[in-house]
């Protein structure tokens, strides 16, 4: 038996989900591809079973880029997005073909201090900017705020991008990028972006790619699902007339990585004060709502108890008081040894879990035979001090 805690890899599930999306794009839209979204859960184990899946990797940082490349994925196969690429990186995204959508005046101008050292044309995409919470009131992150990415269509930004690297000989505008963060994640969302690249694409006369982003759910009850999503997209492309030879992106992350992945703890002990039932467990919030916000998590026990609890609160090792990510309402009484599994954690978990008071936990993958595999060890010590000073 694997020693808790440990995030569990569910296989079956994670293709089926791969799977799922592919089929629901590809059949209203052959030119389709994804990009896997890093900075979502970039366990290597994950990002290079999407690499060999033929799934492109969408990065943000240098980093990112780096492990990109160190898992198998050619330039070619990469999305460079963000506000922080790296000057060095995306000089190097730039000359060897990557997909590279442009966010700021900053990297145009630093094209054009280095124009001269590119010895052929390079491809670049323009991320847009819009007020999409005036359209799709309450659903977007920022809200009243403005969304602080890409080029702001409303007051001319866009535009002046757009023009200025049109006086570059050697550039060439080929894609737009759409992604917007979302509460929502809703079809009307989609319907607006999808409608904003459209009007815009009208500027690019040598059209490649359009980039929707991600923010789409994935196999969550009562949301929309991928057939839905590609039928959204799909019917605002076709009104607008794209033609079926611009390649349609989208870059998912937790709709591909969020419902397989699951998370193992055990009871360590019990403590009854006031008319609370705490319960202690090595594993910890930080693991599964690393902002310290809890959702309503889906949970089993696995407990020999017959006897029901009316209310247990459980808790994580740390020394945070706060530390408390389930609150059991008749459920049967745990005690020390029995374990909790919390499901559908895969999306930021990992790539936002702290190394604070412990270290990274094990990770495993399990097949549709039931077979496990130890993707990553948990980390030691030495695993902690690598490359330090002491």
């Amino acid at each position: 038996m694997i020693a808790t805690p440990y995030y569990n890899i569910d296989l079956s599930k994670l293709q089926k989900n791969l799977a799922s999306l592919r089929s629901a794009f590809e059949a209203l839209w052959p030119n389709f591809q994804i990009g896997y979204s890093y900075k979502t859960n970039n366990l290597p184990w994950l990002v290079k079973w999407m690499h060999e899946q033929g799934v492109m990797a969408e990065v943000v940082s240098e980093p990112e880029y780096e492990l990109a490349t160190y898992v198998g994925n050619q330039p070619n196969n990469i999305i460079l997005n963000g506000p922080h690429k790296g000057l060095s990186n995306l000089l190097l995204a730039l000359k060897n073909g990557s997909i590279v959508n442009l966010d700021s005046f900053a990297e145009i101008d630093f094209i054009e201090e280095n124009i001269k050292s590119f010895t052929h044309d390079i491809k670049v995409g323009l991320r847009i900017n819009f007020d999409l919470e005036r359209e799709c009131p309450g659903e977007t992150i920022p809200g009243e705020e403005p969304g602080r990415f890409g080029f702001n269509l409303e007051n001319g930004d866009f535009d002046k991008a757009l023009n200025r690297l049109s006086h570059l000989q050697k550039v060439k505008v080929v894609g737009l990028h759409g992604h917007h963060s979302t509460r929502t994640k809703s079809l009307r969302i989609f319907n607006s972006i999808t409608k904003h690249l459209c009007e815009v694409s009208k500027k690019i006369p040598a059209l490649e790619y359009l980039d929707l982003g991600g923010c789409l759910f994935g196999d969550k009850p009562g949301t929309p699902t991928f057939e839905e999503y590609a039928s959204t997209i799909v019917d605002i492309l076709e009104a607008y007339q794209i033609s079926k030879e611009v390649q349609l992106l989208v870059e998912p992350g937790a709709a591909l990585i969020a419902s397989p992945v699951s998370y193992v703890c055990s009871v360590i002990d019990v403590k009854d004060i006031k008319d609370r039932r705490l319960v202690f467990t090595d594993g910890s919030v930080k693991h599964v709502a690393s902002q310290m916000k809890a959702p309503p998590f889906v949970s089993s026990l696995n407990t020999k108890s017959s006897n029901l609890k009316e209310k247990q609160i459980v808790t994580g090792y740390t020394c945070i008081e706060m530390d408390r990510f389930l609150t059991l309402d008749n459920q049967p009484e745990l005690a020390k040894g029995d374990r909790i599994t919390i499901y559908n954690v895969g999306a930021y978990t990992m790539s936002l879990t702290p190394l604070f008071i412990e270290y990274f936990p094990t990770v495993i993958v399990t097949d549709e035979n039931g077979n496990e595999e130890v993707v990553r060890e948990k980390w030691t010590t030495k695993e902690f001090i690598q490359k330090s000073k002491l």
